[in-house]
């Protein structure tokens, strides 16, 4: 199954295994698919590993955490100055 957008209606829909007329291989990497929507029009998919998404080679992981050290620091200073509770309060009880 495909999701795709059939510009007459104006809305995307899947296409079935029923609705595809023809698979043609373009180039390496790029496949074409062509059917019809539920309501008869023609609508083409581009498809393949040339679509895939693949990983950004600029990109070199997250930032380095800079606030790592001061928020624990904070956290454990409000730790230190607030007790901690898991109980819930008794209005929460049903019995």
């Amino acid at each position: 199954m495909f999701v795709v957008y059939c510009a007459v209606c104006e809305r995307r829909t899947l296409l079935g295994v029923d609705e595809v007329d023809w698979v043609e291989n373009l180039t390496r990497g790029m496949i074409s698919v062509s059917g019809r929507c539920p309501r008869g029009h023609d609508v083409v998919v581009l498809t393949g590993d040339a679509f895939t998404p693949h990983e950004d080679p600029r990109y070199f992981g997250p930032a380095p955490r800079v606030w790592t050290k001061p928020v624990a620091r904070l956290r454990g200073w409000l730790r230190g100055r607030f007790e901690l509770s898991r109980d819930l309060p008794g209005p929460f009880y049903r019995f």
